[in-house]
Parts: C-alpha cells; sequence; structure tokens
C-alpha cells in the first residue's frame, strides 16, 4: 500500500466534481465511501484527524491521558478539542474529555469492536414505554427489522465479525469463529447458564491475532481490530480509486434551492471549496449537528436542513453499568483473562420492562481496574464506600500506572461486566454548535428519572438472578457513555418530526444524505456499531442507484 497515492491536493479536489464526497471516516463514513466507490462512484473523503495507520506521528498502543492539548489528541486518534456541557439550558458550559475518536476510522479506531445486532423490539420503541409521555419516541423506526437482516449479513461478513448465536434470538447468520474460551471464560459461561441464563460468545470485529492486548482506548499497532479505517477507508482508497483530505477541516455546506452544491473546508491554513452530486455528512452525532447548524443561510436561519427544529434534538447516549463478579469457591488457577468475551439478553426486556444488554469484554481497561481499586480497596477497604474519587484525576502517570498494575494484582478473581441500559430521546437534551467557534460544541443532557431507574433495575436483576454462583461489586450505575452518542438528526417518514427520511437524505434537500448515528429515533439497548454500519450499506445501495 501507498498511503501517499491516497491522498490529493487541495487545489486538485477543489478543480473535480465528485460523485459523492463524505465528511467522516468512522463506521457510517467509510462504509459508506467503500460500498460507493465499488459500486464505481468517484468518491472523496474529508477527514478532520490523520491517517492514524500510516502517520508516523500517531502512537499506537499507547494510552492517552487528555490534557486538552490539540496535537497530541490527534496523534492518539482522539477529537482535538474539548466538548462543553450545560447541566441546563441557559447554564453555564463547563469544558470535558471528548469522547470521540478522529481520524481515519473515526471512533471505531479505539472501540471494544463489539458489533451486535439491534433486536425486533427496538424497532417499534414506544410500545415498551407508554407511560413516558414527554419523551419523544416514534411508534416504529421508518425501516423495519426485516428490513434490515440482509444488510446486518452483509456488516459482519464485510467487518469479520465473530461470536456466537444468541439463544434467545439465532439468526442463523455466519459469524467467524471465535477465539478459543480460556478456563475462566468457561468457569464464568458455565456459571451463568447454571444461573438459567442464556450467554453467548460476544460479536466482536477482531482478529484476536497471538498476544493481542486489546488496545481499549488505543490506537491498535497490529491488524487485530477490525476498524472502519482497515475494513473499508483504506480497500476503498487503495482498490476502488477513491480519495483523502486528512487534517482537512469542513467548515459549512453551500445550499441553493434544495440542492448543496459545496462544502467549505480548510486545511493548513486555506480555505477552499469543493463541489460533488451527492454529500455524506458521517462526522458523528455530536459533531454532524453543528455543522448543519454553522451552514445556516437565509432559508435555513436555524441551520441547514433544520425546517423541523430537531437538528441537533433528542440526544441520546446509553447508560452504562460496571460490575464485578467473583465465582464462587472458583480456583486462582482460572487466570485473568476472557480470550474472547460473552454477552446476554435475558434483560433485554425484563417484565415489559426495557433495559438492554450486559456482556464482559475480553481484558478489563486500566479505568475499570481504576475505578475498583479506588472505591474498593483504598477508600473503603473492600467494603463498597462511596465516597469521593475526584483526587485519582491529579496523580501523575507514573503513579497511576503503579496503581492500575497494583489494581490488577488484586483484581484477578474478578470479571468485569458491563451494562448498557436503552437511553430515551427527549428533545430537551440537545447538541449545538458554540456560539463563537468554528468548531467547538456544546451539550445539555438533563438525565432522568425513568433511566435511573431502569439503570438500577438492569443491576438488581442481574445480581439476583447469579447470586448462587457469583459474588457481585457494584462499581458504577447508570453512566452516560458518551461513545455510543446518537439521535441528533432523527430519520423517520414525517418531515415535521424528522429530519431525514427513510433513506436518510435530508427532507429538506435533495443531495444531502447522514450516515452516523445521528439517524437513530431510538437507541436501543446494545452497541450500535453494527447497525450505523449496516444502515449505511442499505442508503448507500439507493445512492449508487441514483448516481
Amino acid at each position: 500500500m501507498n498511503p501517499a497515492q491516497w491522498q490529493i491536493a487541495p487545489q486538485d479536489a477543489e478543480g473535480h466534481l465528485w460523485d459523492v464526497i463524505i465528511v467522516g471516516t468512522g463506521a457510517g463514513g467509510s462504509t459508506a465511501g467503500f460500498n460507493l466507490a465499488r459500486l464505481g462512484g468517484s468518491v472523496l473523503f474529508v477527514e478532520r484527524g490523520k491517517l492514524l495507520h500510516y502517520d508516523p506521528a500517531v502512537a499506537k498502543g499507547v494510552q492517552f491521558y487528555w490534557k486538552d492539548d490539540p496535537e497530541t489528541a490527534l496523534n492518539h486518534g482522539w477529537w482535538p478539542r474539548p466538548v462543553y456541557q450545560r447541566e441546563e439550558e441557559g447554564g453555564a458550559a463547563i469544558p470535558a474529555r471528548p469522547p470521540i475518536g478522529s481520524g481515519a476510522g473515526g471512533s471505531t479506531a479505539q472501540f471494544g469492536a463489539v458489533m451486535d445486532r439491534f433486536r425486533p423490539q427496538d424497532f417499534t420503541p414506544r410500545r415498551f414505554f407508554p407511560d413516558v409521555a414527554d419523551a419523544s419516541l416514534p411508534e416504529a423506526w421508518p425501516v423495519s427489522y426485516a428490513e434490515m437482516l440482509p444488510f446486518y449479513e452483509r456488516a459482519e461478513s464485510l467487518y469479520r465479525v465473530r461470536g456466537t448465536q444468541d439463544p434467545l434470538a439465532p439468526t442463523g447468520s455466519r459469524l467467524l469463529e471465535p477465539s478459543p474460551a480460556s478456563d475462566r471464560e468457561l468457569a464464568v459461561f458455565a456459571a451463568l447458564q447454571g444461573a438459567g441464563l442464556n450467554p453467548y460468545r460476544i460479536h466482536v470485529a477482531s482478529e484476536r491475532l497471538p498476544g493481542c492486548a486489546g488496545c481499549p482506548g488505543m490506537i491498535c499497532p497490529r491488524a487485530c481490530r477490525n476498524d472502519a479505517a482497515r475494513m473499508c477507508l483504506y480497500p476503498a482508497l487503495e482498490r476502488y480509486g477513491a480519495k483523502i483530505l486528512p487534517t482537512c477541516r469542513a467548515i459549512r455546506f453551500e445550499e441553493n434551492g434544495r440542492t448543496v452544491e459545496r462544502v467549505i473546508c480548510e486545511t493548513n491554513g486555506r480555505r477552499f471549496a469543493l463541489r460533488a452530486r451527492v454529500f455524506i455528512l458521517a462526522a458523528n452525532a455530536f459533531l454532524t449537528p453543528a455543522l448543519l447548524q454553522r451552514s445556516a443561510n437565509e432559508r435555513f436561519p436555524d441551520g441547514l436542513a433544520n425546517s423541523s427544529g430537531l437538528v441537533g434534538r433528542n440526544l441520546m447516549m446509553h447508560a452504562t453499568n460496571h460490575l464485578f463478579a467473583r465465582l464462587k469457591g472458583a480456583a486462582a488457577a482460572l487466570g485473568f483473562n476472557l480470550n474472547h468475551g460473552l454477552s446476554l439478553n435475558d434483560f433485554y426486556v425484563d417484565g415489559g420492562t426495557k433495559l438492554g444488554n450486559i456482556h464482559a469484554h475480553p481484558r478489563a481497561t486500566r479505568d475499570e481496574l481504576m475505578r475498583f481499586l479506588v472505591q474498593y480497596y483504598l477508600q473503603s477497604g473492600g467494603s463498597g464506600g462511596s465516597g469521593s474519587r475526584k483526587w485519582v484525576a491529579h496523580l501523575p502517570g507514573s503513579v497511576l500506572r503503579m496503581i492500575t498494575s497494583m489494581g490488577t494484582f488484586l483484581c484477578r478473581p474478578w470479571t468485569v461486566f458491563a451494562a448498557i441500559v436503552e437511553d430515551l430521546p427527549y428533545p430537551g437534551n440537545y447538541v449545538a454548535a458554540k456560539a463563537g467557534s468554528e468548531e467547538d460544541i456544546v451539550y445539555a443532557y438533563r438525565y432522568p428519572d425513568e433511566l435511573r431507574r431502569r439503570a438500577r433495575l438492569m443491576c438488581d436483576r442481574f445480581k439476583s438472578a447469579v447470586d448462587q454462583f457469583f459474588d457481585v461489586r457494584l462499581l458504577q450505575t447508570g453512566a452516560l457513555n458518551g461513545t455510543h452518542v446518537c439521535g441528533t438528526c432523527r430519520f423517520g417518514d414525517d418531515p415535521q418530526a424528522s429530519v431525514l427520511d427513510r433513506d436518510n437524505r435530508a427532507h429538506d434537500l435533495d443531495n444531502l444524505y447522514v450516515l452516523d448515528a445521528s439517524f437513530f429515533p431510538s437507541s436501543g439497548g446494545i452497541n450500535p456499531s453494527l447497525t450505523i454500519v449496516a444502515n449505511s450499506l442499505r442508503a448507500t445501495d439507493k445512492i449508487a442507484q441514483r448516481l
């Protein structure tokens, strides 16, 4: 491969009329470009970050500690600017580390590679929440689970997803064989089955090469993680003649008479305009609505494609519970790691209440071990006290590494479980372009009481179900998962109640599509990555017919 040949000079790019320009190279954007280039379209990617797998400045296999240094963030594959949070509308905006990837592959360059299908219940969300009147849940998605099935199968094949069938919802899909189970994994799996639950080997897009460390939150130094760049972006560039402008910032779209004519970009301080027949926006559900708002004009004073007033509204993020489970009477010789990981959906819908998925990743991350160590060993002698942990953020990196190494030893008997709890869309939860900035965003999120109750219920149900076989310690309940952000440009059939139509084209425009997680009208209770990819394949099949 020759990455230099994939890139194009800005002056050459602006002199060309492209079939498709794609802003963003995450799960939705890279998949879209691969499918369209494969089908013969001329494709140009515009990417804010770097070619992460080939740029010599990028740090691979190295943990990133956010210090508000833009270049360091880009060199680790993270968005270079803080995101600003308002606890209430009109309140102060507080900067925080962004949960957004930046560079080839977007957030998939660091993700845990879990790629599971939404379940049929996720496509008719309102029926599970008839009493939550202020949530803007639709009765149904504009596409059905049956319509998505062939695209789920294509997505699993494209990203080389490994795992076994979910006993509660077998699909018959041809998943690749997972890694051989470790002794710990076999014991945990058997104990869950003994508790009457239905575990399966987790669905992950990973090669699990010998010695694979998982690289959670880091750029993989080898070809283990099947991220969007490796599986789609680089093949589109290498095999099908697509081009890319890395370290290039999209600033705004310019529209005339229902047609987007140009996207204004900037690289190395130079601004220029790029033209295309079709524009695809896939910059992340935090950033996509902000770019549309910055593209406001006389016809769309509140933002491009925003006649509904919903661009940026209905922000969802999933709530995440972290639990540590120790097998009762387990031998120390079982070892620490799971080779592949496991998952279960026994509480996805519990007594008519929609909850979500529970899974165990192959390896605990440093952050999870840190929180466990602080809560159970340093603060409370293992009793699970609830004192403040803010002091940890001020420790030097060398001390953190020493403590987490100690935590790894202390936590050897424990398996880390994460529970994903469905978040609901509320119009008052939103993301917006930050005033006075061409790049920063601000979001407001009011944590709903109903989500807090369901997050707690998920923990209680899991603990009671496995009590005979596991000691369970609750580490964290209902933490918002910003890496699962979605819903901020929802699709639907009614232009007054949605931003996009069923094919992900903006209702207000003829040639603008949104193909990141912004399109979700509900968040489901499971990892969103596979649904983003499957929907991108579905929508770009339609776009290719148009071209």
